[in-house]
């Protein structure tokens, strides 16, 4: 991985937007600082500032993990081209099967994890996220969490960040799927995505579109092909954007 604020970064960056991209991002972690209350979770002023701006210039889509119910309200005023929720089933993949599915994992986790302190169990309807930040043995904990999970049907563990499991359908759209989709109802051949954990691989694996792969935060197994330090330099890329599509008189 190469840092996106080098000179192969912002040339690889000025290339791509002459193809007019599609740019998606995750909100949390990505667009959105991370924090202990999810509730909590906004755009900063500036963030919001340069995303508005950007808007009017390329088609931009969010695509996260939460649900579109929860990110809709996040978003007033900015008008995203789209917003994706439940890692891409919203709106690509969201059936009455697949509620049931998920309804039914959310009773028997309810159950099994019961015994075990510090868990919760949030059910955005078409994916579950098992948060266990709070518990006191946190290894232990993640192995119970770990075998609950994988004795579902039809599941998907997608990972998540330090101490929560994202659960999904196995074969349904995900958030590779989901930037496919808006590459081509937007009539593209390139795209831009920015996320943060482990969920974000499925986009950043994309094949047949023109794709430019950031992370936030290094990791050497991330398919992304740059990376930024740190999600605080999200206002640094979006200005930087704004920069060079000046500069390519847009």
């Amino acid at each position: 991985m190469r840092y996106l604020f080098g000179p192969r970064g912002r040339k690889d960056l000025a290339t791509l937007l002459s193809h007019n991209p599609v740019l998606g991002f995750d909100f949390d972690g990505t667009l959105a600082p991370l924090t202990e209350h999810p509730t909590r979770s906004a755009l900063r002023p500036t963030t919001r500032k340069l995303l508005t701006r950007l808007t009017r210039l390329y088609r931009v889509v969010v695509i996260s993990g939460r649900s579109r119910a929860d990110l809709e309200p996040r978003f007033a005023g900015v008008p995203v081209a789209g917003i994706a929720g439940n890692h891409g089933i919203e709106p690509f993949g969201q059936t009455r099967e697949v509620e049931r599915l998920v309804e039914g994992w959310r009773r028997t986790l309810a159950n099994d994890l019961s015994h075990l302190p510090g868990v919760m169990v949030e059910d955005k309807r078409y994916s579950l996220t098992v948060d266990y930040r709070h518990a006191p043995d946190m290894e232990a904990t993640e192995a119970a969490i770990h075998r609950a999970a994988r004795a579902l049907p039809r599941v998907r563990l997608l990972g998540g960040r330090h101490a929560d499991f994202n659960l999904a359908p196995a074969g349904a759209p995900n958030k590779g799927t989901a930037l496919r989709r808006f590459v081509s109802r937007f009539r593209r051949h390139a795209a831009l995505f920015v996320g943060d954990d482990r969920t974000d691989e499925d986009a950043f694996a994309v094949n047949h579109v023109r794709l430019l792969g950031v992370r936030i935060g290094r990791r050497r197994s991330s398919a992304a092909r740059y990376f930024l330090r740190e999600q605080r330099e999200i206002d640094r890329l979006l200005a930087m954007i704004l920069d060079e599509a000046t500069n390519l008189g847009q």
